[in-house]
């Protein structure tokens, strides 16, 4: 009988778009600092014509996976989740009551999800070296008087969400991406970073094309919390110091 051994080869990634990874990562504060980071604090508002179309605040815990989630629905009730990303178990309440069975399995594969999508909002650019991210360069764009590298970011399906690819505008001066494109979508979101624990994270995105906007609040990046904003619903993240 023969053998026949296969051997798989991965396409090794390309040399450019990784180091313009690496200098947009030193520029946002070190790929060290990131990985550190304990509890970041954000919020995720949306908002269309100048409406509000969603409204959700987190607390997450990088090193552990536990988070907090407040919605505030289109119906007007309160939501909280507590929950850990890496087994999604948990607790949610609506208006103060626990929820039981099918309906708490929901929010919290829901809040998991959330937090995975509206975290890329946040942070998109230091994921871009992390497993199931692939980088090809696209060239370069003159855009507002800077000239940007183009850098196609396709990214594999995460925590139930579908795969994405985005074009991210990387800038040559501050060499933060400071343009992103979402799936097909020519239209540009326009990505302002403000300064959180030492590091750079996402603060505001405008579209103006789509007349939408996305605000991340007040963005903070802590040492310590208060363990009760993980397990106690009664808890109001508008309150975390």
């Amino acid at each position: 009988m023969t053998i026949v051994m296969l051997t798989v080869i991965t396409a090794a990634p390309e040399p450019q778009p990784v180091e313009i990874a690496r200098s947009m990562m030193q520029a946002m504060g070190g790929e060290a600092a990131w990985k550190q980071a304990r509890y970041v604090h954000f919020d995720f508002t949306f908002k269309l014509r100048g409406q509000i179309r969603v409204a959700r605040a987190y607390l997450w815990d990088k090193q552990t996976g536990r988070a907090r989630l407040e919605d505030k629905s289109a119906e007007g009730k309160f939501a909280v989740v507590l929950f850990n990303t890496r087994d999604q178990a948990g607790a949610a309440y609506m208006t103060g009551k626990k929820l039981e069975g099918p309906d708490a399995a929901a929010d919290l594969k829901g809040a998991a999800r959330t937090l995975r999508l509206d975290s890329d909002w946040l942070a998109l650019p230091w994921y871009w070296l992390s497993p199931g991210f692939h980088l090809k360069y696209v060239g370069e764009k003159s855009l507002n008087g800077q000239v940007f590298d183009v850098v196609e970011v396709a990214v594999d399906p995460r925590a139930g969400a579908q795969a994405t690819r985005y074009n991210a505008y990387v800038s040559r001066k501050s060499h933060l991406m400071e343009y992103c494109s979402v799936g097909a979508e020519a239209s540009l979101w326009d990505w302002k970073y403000k300064t959180a624990g030492g590091i750079q994270l996402a603060g505001e995105h405008n579209n103006p094309d789509k007349k939408a906007s996305i605000s991340m609040g007040n963005v903070k990046v802590l040492d310590k919390v208060d363990d009760a904003f993980f397990t106690d619903p009664a808890r109001s993240l508008a309150a975390l110091q």
